[in-house]
């Protein structure tokens, strides 16, 4: 992801990183914090951030009255569905939530934000290239890992996030558990693929005279060639995971599955209650 998408993406996942006072403060600053990476991306003049501070506010006051609510309704089911064991279905079904809320808050941040972005000079153009360089490398250690590294890395933060959710695991779950997400594959290569062709699509229409249709498509439009290759092995990872998420709530205890379903009902209440700060 670019910076724009990652401060979208994080945008529509605020209540689930973290406690209800890092998220109160997370949500109530995310207007000055992602100010601040547009700023350094694109190395914007003081007419551009002043009108970048406008449309941030614009943007955060439609998602705190409109995409919250939605927020709490979808996590109210997903501690319906936990309480008895995750199905690889409800799984997906969360997880199409999940994005459903990621494209809505593109598309408004698109609308709100779009004038910025066509209206680069060449400088700033290349600026945000340089950006992006810099931040590539942050992919490079993966990369130069073997396929066993990369397996042990992958499994490693599947699991972590797992126990997280459902508590610690006894040595016996702990290897049931990890053999089985080693079966899960990996993605990453394809998402690199699919993150350079979109970032340099996105590059290209910025040269050209970027417009919010064009935006919005390369952003969200299915049928790109850059969405269309990388599709296949989107769905098998997700389809995959969401089967190992299934078996994988089917050997928890009762107890573990109480956390989980506790621990969705208390972001959903930080959900109504930062909804109802608007």
């Amino acid at each position: 992801m670019n910076r724009f998408q990652k401060f979208l993406f994080a945008v529509s996942l605020l209540p689930w990183l973290g406690g209800c006072g890092v998220a109160d403060m997370a949500y109530n600053n995310a207007p000055e914090f992602v100010a601040g990476k547009l700023e350094d991306a694109f190395d914007l003049n003081d007419a551009q951030s002043e009108q970048l501070d406008a449309s941030l506010q614009q943007f955060f006051v439609w998602h705190r009255n409109e995409e919250l609510n939605r927020y709490r309704e979808f996590l109210d089911r997903a501690a319906l569905d936990a309480a008895d064991g995750i199905t690889a279905a409800e799984f997906l079904g969360l997880r199409d939530n999940i994005v459903d809320a990621w494209n809505r808050s593109v598309e408004k941040g698109i609308d709100s934000l779009g004038d910025i972005l066509a209206n680069l000079t060449a400088e700033q153009i290349e600026q945000y290239q340089q950006y992006h360089r810099e931040r590539s490398k942050e992919h490079e250690d993966y990369l130069e890992k073997t396929a066993q590294q990369r397996e042990t890395s992958r499994v490693e933060r599947a699991y972590e996030i797992l126990e997280d959710w459902f508590g610690k695991f006894d040595s016996i779950l702990e290897k049931r558990v990890t053999e089985r997400l080693r079966q899960a594959p990996d993605i990453y290569q394809p998402w690199l693929n699919y993150r350079e062709q979109r970032h340099q699509a996105l590059v290209a229409a910025m040269k050209q005279g970027l417009t919010r249709e064009r935006l919005k498509t390369i952003m969200l439009d299915p049928s790109t060639d850059f969405a269309r290759a990388f599709a296949p092995a989107r769905e098998a990872y997700w389809r995959e995971y969401a089967a190992a998420v299934e078996d994988i709530s089917s050997w928890l205890s009762k107890q573990q599955r109480q956390r989980a379903v506790s621990r969705l009902q208390k972001f959903a209440r930080l959900v109504e209650r930062l909804h109802g700060q608007g």
